[in-house]
């Protein structure tokens, strides 16, 4: 039985040295959810898909049209895409000559929205300002004086507190700035660059998403949109101090000494957590609602299905359907929906 036991002895041996190699090979992999430090895309840049390949996208006034696309092979669904429309340069120069200059009434309202927002010392009180402008209709005026000092404060008021988001599927961050103004975090997951495949709801939000909703509202005469402007904090130095202990508990240190943390959301855990660069975390800071407005819960007329085997109301009712909606909506609800 001698040889037996040499030969289990062997083989355990063998075994513990190939799983040390695994486990330093482990160790030295590269994290997947590293937070790179985003790069500023090029007027001409190539974006990179999760799964490797890339595809050219230009960024200098060019034409595209809507496309059906497969973007799911097993199961064979298609999306609505973007395909650049190239015969049409042939006619661009002509196009640009004769729209060379905006109609007047289109660059008076751009200088006005963007003197809004560059102008800044015309309060001293910037919250007591969004404030007085938020009502159930509107929560930004079309001509707002001091939206820059509002904007300025929400990008650089002091953080004096941090606690884990207030529901929903997505990691933020509540915070309350000095002066008393509770505020939401968004942090940055993706490189501008990067392109999303899989479902139509693959991936997490993006925060400039917010920002651009919020600006665009405004172009639009919308004004329903809370105030959004980017920010870059410091975890280890301006979160972490003074979150809360069921915030703090969710923060822990990566190699390289980034730190990260996953919070609370219904979609959070360890493994999708988001780290800073070293240094710091850019992010979205979203304006709260002051308690004055009153706030109804309402489903989403266009929610949609997440359940394969099941359609969604609009989708069996077809054009039906916005007309068996509106007449259930509560007063003063109809003007913000649109066919």
């Amino acid at each position: 039985m001698g040889w037996l036991r040499r030969v289990l002895v062997w083989m355990a041996w063998c075994a513990a040295f190939v799983g040390s190699i695994n486990l330093f090979l482990v160790s030295r992999a590269p994290n997947p959810y590293h937070h790179a430090e985003p790069r500023t895309p090029s007027p001409s840049t190539t974006l990179q898909y999760r799964t490797g390949s890339t595809q050219r996208v230009y960024l200098r006034g060019e034409v595209y049209s809507l496309r059906e696309s497969n973007y799911h092979e097993r199961k064979k669904y298609n999306r609505k895409g973007l395909s650049m429309l190239s015969e049409m340069y042939i006619h661009l120069p002509a196009i640009k000559s004769l729209y060379a200059s905006p109609m007047p009434l289109v660059q008076n309202l751009v200088d006005n929205l963007l003197a809004n927002v560059f102008k800044r010392r015309v309060t001293d009180d910037p919250w007591d300002v969004a404030r007085s402008w938020a009502t159930p209709h509107s929560l930004v005026p079309d001509n707002a004086r001091g939206l820059g000092d509002v904007l300025a404060a929400l990008s650089s008021a002091p953080i004096v507190a941090a606690d884990v988001g207030y529901k929903g599927t997505q990691l933020k961050v509540t915070l309350l700035l000095k002066g008393g103004q509770r505020a939401i975090f968004k942090p940055q997951w993706y490189r501008r660059s990067e392109l999303i495949e899989g479902e139509v709801y693959a991936g997490a939000d993006r925060h400039n998403g917010e920002i651009t909703a919020f600006h665009l509202s405004r172009l639009l005469g919308y004004n329903m949109v809370p105030l959004a402007v980017g920010r870059k904090v410091s975890l280890k130095h301006h979160i972490l101090p003074v979150a809360s202990k069921k915030l703090s508990s969710t923060f822990f240190t990566r190699r390289g000494g980034r730190t990260c943390f996953y919070g609370v959301c219904y979609y959070c855990h360890k493994d999708s957590s988001v780290c800073d660069d070293g240094h710091y975390l850019e992010g979205s800071v979203i304006y709260w609602l002051p308690s004055k407005i009153p706030l109804l819960h309402l489903p989403h007329p266009w929610a949609r299905s997440y359940k394969k085997n099941k359609n969604s109301k609009e989708n069996i009712e077809g054009n039906r359907y916005c007309a068996s909606v509106k007449p259930n909506l509560p007063d003063g609800i109809n003007h913000r929906f649109y066919d």
